[in-house]
């Protein structure tokens, strides 16, 4: 259409036509908050992520805008625990409220997403580094992880306690930890849950910034539906090393194994009753490549297999994942960058109401940044998303054309 042609071709131009924004412009004390705007423009060809395999007339194509405030910032809090040095207690807070509006689909009211509040305090208790912390974050419409057929948004809110504690050796390091998270989904009620996990982390640095770890973990699951899920335990231990592993690679690749139970489901009615189980092997890297002559250039890729994966899938226990995601960012120039992209995941059901699910999620997209002024920036996101999968209904596609522009006052 014309139309867009017209609009992706003005906003490149602008793109491609001059520092990075001032980090705080509201300061009080020990408060310092950036207060900022920002307006997206907004093309899909399927706005409500409809499946084409029942041939159903849900499919369409809309345009839309979502404006609103941002804030982002926080305070710290000089904080002194028996007689040890006086330490920061700091509380970072990044949200906003956007106003939605669909030519075709009507309009929408909520909180900016990704939103999030993180407190943190880090405690020197002899040799020891003990850091306590809480995070809440609040997601909504997250269009390169939502996986769901026909919907427009899925609301999730989080809330994380930890307690690490660390501990150097000479060259030997010890880490402890343990948190709860507790997750509350409105439109997906099945994926509730609550976990404790508990760590225990030895490592030797080969170098100052370069060392081969141990990682032994335990998570005891209780989701909030019993009648398609019930409670778990996983159990896991890998190794790997982590840090810079050459002058022009450095990120971290470890390999373990992984047993997950499950108590039987709860339900008279659910086609699996039996308790459930795994073991099997699990694995993760996650490089970051910069070439010598070409700085410019940086490539990252991310790569993982994960048995024992809960609360990604309506009425299932847990979940084998696996998949790949290859991003590189290019500098053109001063301000301006280039971010191409792409992502492949698949996800399986182990065990629950639904132990057949499984589905593969494509994502192909890339993105072009400009910084204009200190206060005003801007950038062009296009992404195509397709889910297949072997149950009828439960596979879509969908491109997504974004151009947003934020500016900090």
């Amino acid at each position: 259409m014309a139309w867009k042609r017209c609009l992706l071709g003005c906003a490149a131009g602008m793109l491609l036509s001059s520092a990075a924004v001032d980090a705080y412009n509201i300061k009080c004390g020990p408060l310092q908050l950036q207060l900022g705007a920002q307006l997206t423009f907004i093309y899909t060809d399927n706005v409500n992520q409809s499946s084409g395999d029942l041939g159903l007339p849900g499919i369409k194509q809309d345009f839309g805008f979502e404006c609103g405030p941002v804030i982002s910032g926080g305070l710290a809090l000089p904080v002194r625990v028996g007689n040890n040095p006086e330490e920061l207690l700091t509380m970072r807070v990044s949200t906003g409220f956007s106003y939605k509006y669909w030519l075709n689909g009507g309009q929408q009211v909520t909180f900016s997403a990704p939103a999030g509040f993180q407190l943190s305090l880090p405690l020197h208790l002899g040799a020891w580094l003990v850091t306590v912390g809480d995070s809440f974050t609040f997601k909504n419409e997250p269009l390169e992880s939502l996986v769901a057929v026909g919907v427009t948004s899925s609301e999730e809110y989080a809330n994380t306690v930890t307690i690490n504690g660390t501990r150097r050796f000479g060259r030997v390091a010890l880490s402890l930890s343990g948190s709860r998270n507790d997750k509350w989904s409105p439109a997906n009620p099945s994926t509730e849950e609550t976990v404790y996990s508990f760590a225990v982390t030895p490592s030797v640095f080969l170098q100052e910034s370069f060392s081969v770890f141990w990682a032994n973990s335990v998570g005891f699951i209780f989701p909030k539906d019993r009648t398609s899920r019930s409670d778990g335990i996983n159990v896991s231990t890998m190794v790997g090393v982590s840090g810079v592993i050459t002058p022009s690679i450095s990120g971290s690749v470890g390999i373990g194994f992984v047993h997950s139970q499950f108590d039987p489901v709860n339900s008279g009615t659910s086609t699996n009753n039996a308790g459930s189980g795994t073991d099997g092997i699990t694995a993760n890297i996650g490089l970051s490549y910069t070439q010598p002559l070409r700085p410019n250039t940086t490539h990252n890729l991310q790569g993982f297999y994960s048995p024992g994966v809960t609360a990604t899938m309506n009425n299932s226990n847990y979940q084998t994942t696996y998949g790949a995601r290859y991003v590189i960012s290019h500098r053109l120039g001063h301000g301006i960058t280039l971010m191409p992209n792409i992502g492949w995941t698949h996800s399986q059901s182990e065990g629950g109401a639904s132990a057949k699910q499984e589905y593969d999620l494509l994502s192909i997209g890339v993105s072009l940044s400009r910084t204009f002024t200190r206060h005003l920036n801007a950038m062009i996101t296009y992404r195509h998303q397709e889910r297949t999968s072997p149950q009828q209904g439960q596979g879509y596609q969908v491109n997504d054309l974004r151009i947003s522009f934020n500016y900090s006052f």
